[in-house]
């Protein structure tokens, strides 16, 4: 009776925390879009406002940045964008509807794992992933753009699940399969990044199972049963890499965008690609370094270090021990294990690596949750329970963070300037572009420009911005940020219009000259 109160308390416990986690979040970004959006998420609603406008899902006038958006935020964005041509409504609206497909896919998953407990283990766990504990949760939850990557992992894996059921029929089963490669062929038209997250660690995890099952029969085959999922999971990997044929053949000659064609491994393993895996990591866990040892950013940072080195041993504990559970719940906890190991085997390999891509692969260990149900009462209330402190302490933080972020805040005189003149088309630096675009609700359109230090000019940059020129008879501006295009010459016909420690804004009275000089290689009109 005393563990099913302690169950039927967090329960009702997290419904309330879903739900105001919803809330709070759609408050803040309608609140605080202003400081933490940035030019790469104000290009998101760029690109969706132009599909709408276009009535598809692609779009070949746009320069994409590393991969085509197919299976994404576009599809909610550009549905909302034929009801309203309000940004900001967009967004909150966006937001919502994409955290909430989130959380579908999440009970989808949890459903496949056992219908009977799903509701539980949704309910007590589901709103842990929608407090910004960390910047880099942001990218999850407030700007949305990583749902649909981990939200493909909850489906798939979900899928999986379900093939391992012994009693479900033909039909269904034959449904599920279809459904899988589909969603892999579907996904993976945009590129590498969902084989990475959730494919290959499938089918990794099938071999796993496999190996757990010819050690439990005592390698011996008369006892040995082949697990179930196998061969379903090996056909949505080549279902996936299909997809990712199209890409490379078909998609890539139509639409623009930059491959990962030239990424290379590392010629030797560095000790500081570790680190850096390492340091990416604590930032997800909610690090935020540089903080007093003696105030709440300190214990935060103290707790994000704990929590990192937790995770990793439970991850490892779990995958060890794995042959100890059934087929499901090793394929849970080894395809968490898998995805988290291959994400940080390839960013070691690579040199190189983001604190976001990190929390994609991250996200799924919340699925290890469901194992403390073989525990007691007790148990699961002194885990839940420092678990919940930890989270509802680190999302405080984020909370806060979003309130006084002032990265922004430079910028606020270019802002002020183009809301208070006439102009509505500029060329600008990456940062500041699509960003302003957002801000003045699509008023202020803008071209890409960097500088080309090898030509001594300024150059068009192909990255989130419409291909076909807008050309205007009245003069643009050209707003340049000035740390971007430091000691490069400004052609003298420009005058000045607004000048301060970060922004210069000039006038331009010829826009196809100037549109020529962009795309030229020397300094001359």
């Amino acid at each position: 009776m005393r563990e099913k109160k302690v169950e039927r308390l967090f329960v009702w416990f997290g419904r309330f925390m879903l739900f105001a986690a919803i809330v709070v979040n759609a408050w803040c970004t309608y609140k605080y879009h202003y400081n933490f959006i940035n030019s790469d998420d104000g290009a998101e609603l760029i690109l969706s406002h132009m599909l709408a406008q276009e009535g598809g899902i692609l779009s070949k006038n746009w320069h994409y940045s590393t991969e085509l958006e197919i299976l994404n935020t576009q599809l909610v964005y550009a549905m909302l964008f034929r009801f309203t041509d309000d940004f900001l409504t967009v967004r909150i609206l966006g937001q919502i509807i994409l955290t909430c497909l989130f959380l579908a896919s999440y009970y989808f998953c949890l459903h496949s794992i056992d219908d009977k407990k799903a509701g539980g283990r949704f309910w007590k766990t589901a709103f842990l992933m929608l407090l910004p504990i960390s910047g880099e949760w942001h990218f999850l939850i407030m700007k949305a753009y990583y749902i649909p990557f981990v939200g493909i992992s909850f489906l798939s894996l979900g899928f999986a699940c379900q093939m391992q059921n012994e009693n479900m029929s033909r039909r269904k089963r034959t449904l599920v399969f279809v459904l899988g490669c589909v969603l892999a062929f579907s996904g993976c038209l945009e590129g590498m990044r969902h084989i990475q997250l959730t494919y290959i660690p499938l089918v990794l995890s099938s071999f796993w199972t496999l190996w757990n099952a010819a050690e439990k029969a005592g390698w011996k085959w008369e006892k040995f049963h082949t697990p179930r999922g196998l061969i379903s999971n090996s056909c949505w990997l080549l279902s996936a890499g299909a997809g990712c044929v199209v890409n490379f053949l078909v998609l890539s000659d139509k639409y623009y965008f930059r491959s990962h064609d030239d990424v290379k491994f590392m010629e030797t393993v560095t000790f500081e690609s570790v680190q850096n895996v390492w340091n990416a990591l604590l930032q997800v866990m909610g690090y935020r370094g540089e903080q007093e040892f003696l105030s709440v950013g300190g214990v935060c940072d103290a707790l994000a270090v704990v929590s990192a080195c937790f995770l990793l041993y439970y991850i490892v504990r779990m995958f060890i021990c794995a042959g100890r559970y059934d087929s499901i719940e090793q394929l849970i906890v080894s395809f968490v294990g898998t995805s988290f190991a291959l994400g940080a085997f390839i960013y070691i390999m690579l040199g190189t690596v983001e604190p976001r891509w990190v929390l994609s692969c991250t996200v799924p260990a919340i699925l290890l949750l469901l194992f403390l149900d073989k525990g007691s009462g007790f148990q699961q209330f002194v885990i839940m329970g420092g678990i919940y402190g930890i989270v509802f302490l680190f999302g405080a933080m984020g909370y806060y963070e979003l309130k006084t972020d002032t990265s922004n805040e430079d910028k606020r005189n270019v802002y002020e300037f183009v809301l208070t003149h006439d102009y509505d088309y500029g060329y600008c630096t990456m940062w500041v572009g699509d960003w302003l675009t957002e801000m003045t609700n699509g008023n202020f359109h803008t071209r890409s420009v960097r500088g080309d230090y090898e030509n001594g000019k300024l150059k068009i940059w192909h990255w989130l911005t419409p291909i076909q020129v807008e050309y205007r008879e009245e003069p643009i501006l050209c707003i340049l940020e000035k740390r971007r295009v430091e000691d490069l010459p400004i052609p003298q016909e420009w005058p000045v219009l607004m000048e301060d420690d970060a922004y210069i804004i000039y006038e331009i009275e010829d826009h196809k000259a100037v549109e020529t000089y962009f795309e030229s290689r020397t300094g001359q009109f």
